[in-house]
């Protein structure tokens, strides 16, 4: 399997037929044809089934283009980085962020990294701390922010910094960051939270069975903004981290109190099996340090 081969599996699996994959190409579709006959002589098995709507993959067609997902953007990596050496490093840096630190880091991580080296692209994907790191472990991404409740399969984790957890209420709940709330108390509140197995919900559940209660959980919601905008309408009471809601506790939005001995610990993940590339290596440094950075002149406020 060279990359052209690569290249002309993956448009057959996006177009799901043979003539608009050999237009995206620019070659002709006999030759196409030949190819992907050559990939399937090559693994010895049916890769996709033909009909008349076109090219379906199959389980083995499936299989094979999770894996070469990954072999892919490394063989790219591997070509901008040989062109690097001498160079202005180029290519593209993937990087995936969960929704409470996002606007703490990203905006200002992307601008000051683009301004560094403009000629790398950025690719950036928001999803929960447990995805991430899954992405991270299959070399779907190069970097991720992830919370140290999640365990570290497939990934290198190094700490970018611990702040509190806050019981988030409105603002009639008159809640305060100088009064912290212990965890038992939130048996008693209706509380927005998020799915299981979600870690932070796997949190709060484990933090009350040590006192022999369960949580009243009235909504879920897996979203930081439709959680916090539930809470704001009056309808019950959520768990975040602090840097997920400094801008609404500045607003007054919200109010917020820090949960007796519940923490977050947030984390850089790279991959554990491969390297990093030029790009992606200058990426994840440049995370580090303004995560150093934030804590130390006291932007990220509550952290350490």
């Amino acid at each position: 399997m060279d990359i052209r081969k690569i290249q002309y599996f993956f448009a057959v699996i996006e177009h799901g037929n043979l003539s608009s994959a050999a237009q995206s190409l620019r070659v002709s579709q006999p030759t196409l044809s030949r190819q992907i006959q050559s990939i399937e002589d090559q693994f010895q098995t049916p890769l996709f089934v033909r009909g008349g709507r076109g090219m379906m993959p199959t389980e083995a067609g499936k299989q094979l283009h999770e894996g070469l997902q990954s072999i892919e953007r490394q063989l790219r990596a591997l070509k901008t980085d040989v062109a690097a050496v001498s160079l202005e490093p180029t290519g593209e840096v993937a990087f995936g962020i969960p929704p409470s630190p996002r606007g703490l880091i990203a905006v200002p991580l992307v601008k000051n990294f683009n301004a560094a080296y403009p000629r790398i692209a950025v690719r950036i994907i928001e999803e929960t701390s447990a995805q991430l790191r899954d992405l991270v472990a299959n070399g779907l991404i190069d970097v991720a922010v992830t919370n140290s409740h999640e365990p570290a399969l497939g990934v290198a984790a190094r700490q970018l910094g611990r702040e509190r957890m806050l019981l988030v209420g409105p603002v009639g709940a008159k809640l305060s960051m100088r009064r912290e709330t212990p965890i038992k108390a939130l048996a008693e509140l209706p509380l927005i939270l998020t799915t299981r197995p979600n870690s932070l919900r796997l949190t709060i559940e484990t933090g009350l069975a040590a006192h022999g209660l369960q949580p009243n959980v009235r909504f879920e919601a897996n979203t930081l903004p439709l959680m916090t905008d539930l809470v704001t309408a009056d309808l019950g009471y959520t768990v975040l981290p602090a840097c997920g809601v400094r801008e609404l506790l500045a607003q007054n939005k919200i109010t917020a109190s820090p949960i007796a001995g519940l923490f977050i610990t947030w984390l850089v993940a790279r991959p554990k099996a491969r390297t990093l590339g030029v790009a992606a290596e200058r990426f994840y440094d440049m995370l580090c340090e303004l995560g150093r950075k934030q804590v130390r002149d006291g932007i990220w406020e509550a952290a350490t």
